[in-house]
């Protein structure tokens, strides 16, 4: 017998009066955990961030990356250590830097799953949660970013930087725009295709610089604030056809296209080793990723969604973080004729042979200015903005008068370290000759751009090598001047964390033209 109405009514209230009082009961249980019970209840900080992750999500959503200020602002407050979401602490204190950024030979070292959610990138070494399949993972990848392997790629970068010189000269007297911050992406783009997977993409010879690829990422990474407060919506978008999400937001096709590109690169080098089994190595052949295929890992780890995973990873990475180091520092240079005369003067001895001959990666670290450009440089552009998070799965953190519970995710930032005062005098200022006179022992610790410890960045003597190979091609002696257009140091500064630093947000980039 059907119910009437009225009963129909009073029984669906019952149930809305049910479910309200449980989810107030549940949020206010959450509350007071968080607040007195939890492990971290004893750690100084607001409130409302002990409370909830909403917190961060406004100040980097909605404010657009800057939970970074926000957290350097609790640390004037409330001191060196502070509770800065319901689960992860962060520690200013540079002093403290190595003793959370450990070699696996003191402690182990987990990723905060919390880290980098919903970007679609689980699986990779970067993300891998445990110490030890982070090891497994990573090791296979080492001997191509080691300083040896990275000596047998320097032909390769040295003969693409001098591509990139050649196109940036055709544009002498021409009074044509060069987005140069384009240009740096499409070179850095050419020079970890090859690593890679020996690709033969020429971004720097397109018309311009491969201007999509450096849209695409920067649509990517303006919208992590939102996928990693709503992890499941990667994972939805995956299974929505590309015209769907072209109709709701042309921008939600770019996770699509970044993945399908890394996809099919994995799926070609599997291919090749399927019609070619007596496979070259390491030491004939320079490919990450056909490599790996051959590496010993577990069929587990050589599906070709982890690879893409991986792929993209490399691929995004390796476009943008030395894309935006070289922005910075060729900014200033263009932007003081002091600092272009005196780089000038050092590099004419090792370019007297150019092009026929290039300075080696080697000759080009004995130059003392050159060095002091790219430790500045390095200083002010961060490499990862973000605080890294980093776990110590089994063993208490003893810090201060505090013990930080095994499990804990404990934050610490390179933009905090690199602009510390007690550290570096006038730190907001770009000043390469605090590197040339009386460098303390303080400030080359501190200087941690790539990470420290077991999970630093795998590519860092890469990117040390594009650097150097880069500007001292870009700025030899004798080359086209370089002529900012409308550019500030708006454009160039670091304004916005978004796990990788941007300027502010209206720039409309770091523009030249070649006279």
């Amino acid at each position: 017998m059907p119910l009437e109405p009225r009963v129909l009514s009073a029984v669906l209230e019952h149930y809305v009066m049910v479910a309200a009082v449980v989810s107030v009961v549940y949020v206010v249980v959450l509350v007071a955990h968080r607040l007195f019970f939890s492990p971290l209840a004893k750690f100084p900080g607001p409130k409302i961030a002990a409370v909830t992750s909403w917190y961060e999500f406004y100040h980097d959503y909605f404010r657009r990356g800057k939970y970074v200020f926000k957290i350097k602002e609790m640390h004037d407050r409330y001191g060196p250590i502070v509770r800065i979401t319901p689960h992860e602490l962060s520690i200013h204190d540079p002093d403290f830097y190595n003793s959370i950024n450990v070699s696996g030979s003191v402690r182990k070292t987990d990723n905060y799953k919390g880290f980098a959610r919903g970007i679609d990138f689980d699986g990779t070494h970067f993300l891998s949660t445990s110490h030890d399949l982070h090891r497994r993972r990573r090791k296979p990848l080492e001997p191509f970013f080691s300083r040896a392997g990275v000596t047998k790629l320097e032909p390769m970068v040295g003969e693409l930087a001098k591509r990139f010189v050649r196109r940036l000269d055709s544009y002498q007297g021409t009074d044509q725009v060069i987005r140069l911050d384009h240009a740096y992406v499409a070179l850095a783009a050419d020079v970890v295709g090859k690593i890679c997977f020996e690709s033969n993409s020429n971004m720097i010879d397109e018309p311009s610089f491969g201007v999509e690829w450096y849209n695409l990422l920067h649509n990517f990474i303006h919208s992590l604030p939102l996928v990693m407060a709503f992890p499941q919506m990667i994972k939805i978008l995956n299974v929505i056809p590309s015209e769907v999400l072209r109709w709701l937001d042309p921008r939600l096709v770019t996770f699509e296209k970044f993945r399908d590109f890394a996809r099919q690169h994995i799926i070609d080098a599997k291919r090749e080793l399927e019609q070619k089994p007596d496979y070259e190595t390491f030491e004939t052949r320079n490919s990450v990723f056909r490599h790996l295929l051959t590496s010993g890992l577990p069929e587990s780890d050589l599906s070709v969604e982890r690879l893409t995973r991986e792929a993209q990873i490399f691929l995004g990475a390796g476009s943008i973080s030395a894309a935006r180091t070289l922005d910075f520092i060729s900014y200033y240079i263009i932007a003081n004729d002091d600092y272009l005369k005196r780089l000038r003067v050092e590099l004419a001895p090792l370019m007297e042979g150019y092009p026929q001959r290039l300075p080696s990666f080697v000759e080009l670290e004995r130059l003392p200015f050159l060095q002091a450009l790219i430790k500045e440089g390095l200083r002010l552009s961060y490499g990862v903005m973000h605080r890294m998070p980093r776990v110590s799965p089994d063993q208490p953190i003893l810090y201060r008068d505090w013990v930080i519970p095994p499990g804990v995710a404990v934050g610490m930032s390179a933009y905090m370290n690199h602009t510390d005062p007690n550290i570096y005098r006038d730190p907001f200022t770009f000043n390469p000759e605090r590197w040339l006179n009386n460098v303390t022992p303080e400030m080359t610790r501190c200087l941690v751009p790539f990470s420290k410890g077991s999970r630093n960045c795998l590519g860092m003597n890469l990117a040390y090598m594009e650097l150097n190979k880069t500007l001292s091609t870009v700025f030899r002696p004798g080359a086209p001047r370089l002529e900012l257009f409308e550019t500030d140091e708006s454009d160039i500064v670091q304004a916005h964390d978004y796990i990788i630093p941007l300027p502010n947000l209206d720039s409309k980039g770091l523009r030249v033209k070649v006279v």
